[in-house]
């Protein structure tokens, strides 16, 4: 059987069809490294091409096919970010190229993941309509005064009374195990980036209600007030992860409820339920999305004999920041085709423009006023 021809490579072609030594200039145009780049490597002892010697041609630099050979070596470590001080080992063979370049990638893909958090932290901000820097640095306004409602509920109280009655092991195994989800959040998975945000928000409820108190998968405040500027959970979350890893956790928490939100209304106006809610809502209606939207966020709702005007203006304008955030998202095509990329969903942003003005058309308590 014939002896397969040898495949020649590019480093071959180059030796074969080049005259050698080259100088810098030629080297440069064969490769596409200025000159002033080959002289850097050269200060740098990266690159130490021979001379032509003292007096002739002005002691010239003259590459060999070996010095090119390394040249493109250079040129790829430097194009994966690794610094021209860490190149030498790798380029002497002291360090295996392999198992560098595994390394470096694996920093790379650290930094992609860190990269999208900070994307989908810009589309939460864009949402909920706040300046980008104040909310990396200090979380949603709106959102944080609705939650200190939340914190100064009676099931908050009663969680702070159960963890001052742990014992070391229990608190530690509580610490572990947020420790552990948040660790998981920050790895990122490459297939599917928002699956694994949904799955982390998962654990995160699972978390909440076993050391916190239930919740529903539409909550948001109760979960939210984890990690809000300042909590015991956030500056946990910032130890873990960096100082932007709480603000990382509310914009996964935030964009996973604005899904789960949206498909739950969907599903209850596509079952009838939302029958009267084309160009008009009755006052009935109206109520009832409020009431709704409210206990199924986590905002403590009064009981109805405790209901009065204050309460209800209170509840509307939860209400409506809550319809805000959604129709900013509808009318996001970037945010839905990531929470909602098969088009489930049945309303659209005019659904909660029109539901926050009927809501503040209401006049519950108009003879108390």
């Amino acid at each position: 059987m014939p002896r397969k021809p040898k495949m020649q490579t590019s480093n071959d072609l180059i030796r074969e069809n080049y005259g050698w030594p080259m100088t810098a200039g030629q080297v440069s145009k064969l490769t596409g490294v200025t000159t002033r780049a080959l002289q850097h490597y050269d200060e740098k002892g990266l690159l130490c091409p021979r001379r032509s010697g003292e007096g002739v041609a002005n002691n010239r630099k003259l590459y060999s096919p070996e010095d090119v050979d390394r040249l493109k070596q250079i040129v790829v470590l430097g194009s994966y970010g690794f610094e021209l001080k860490d190149m030498p080992p790798i380029l002497d063979g002291e360090r295996s190229l392999t198992d560098a370049l595994a390394e470096r990638i694996e920093e790379l893909r650290a930094q992609e993941r860190y990269l999208q958090h900070l994307i989908l932290f810009a589309r939460y901000a864009e949402i909920v309509g706040d300046d980008l820097f104040e909310t990396l640095a200090f979380g949603t306004s709106e959102v944080d005064a609705f939650a200190e409602l939340m914190r100064s509920s009676a099931a908050y109280a009663d969680k702070a009374i159960r963890w001052e009655s742990m014992d070391d092991a229990g608190l530690e195994q509580l610490w572990d195990e947020l420790g552990a989800i948040i660790v998981d959040f920050l790895g990122g998975d490459d297939e599917d980036p928002f699956a694994h945000i949904e799955s982390t928000v998962r654990r995160l409820r699972a978390w909440f209600c076993t050391y916190f108190f239930e919740i529903d998968d539409l909550d948001l405040l109760g979960i939210w007030t984890l990690f809000e500027d300042g909590s015991e959970e956030a500056e946990f979350a910032g130890e873990v992860g960096g100082e932007a890893t709480p603000g990382f956790l509310q914009s996964a928490v935030f964009l996973v409820w604005l899904k789960s939100m949206i498909l739950e209304l969907s599903a209850m106006i596509e079952a009838g339920a939302g029958d009267d809610m084309g160009s008009s809502f009755s006052e009935n209606r109206a109520v009832s999305l409020v009431d709704f939207v409210c206990r199924s966020c986590g905002y403590p709702v009064p009981e109805a004999a405790e209901l009065d005007g204050d309460e209800w203006d209170t509840m509307v304008e939860f209400f409506e920041t809550v319809a805000g955030y959604l129709r900013s998202a509808l009318e996001d095509e970037e945010t839905m085709a990531l929470i909602d990329p098969d088009g489930e969903s049945a309303v659209d942003g005019a659904f909660f423009e029109r539901a926050a003005r009927a809501a503040r058309e209401v006049e519950l308590f108009s003879e108390c006023s």
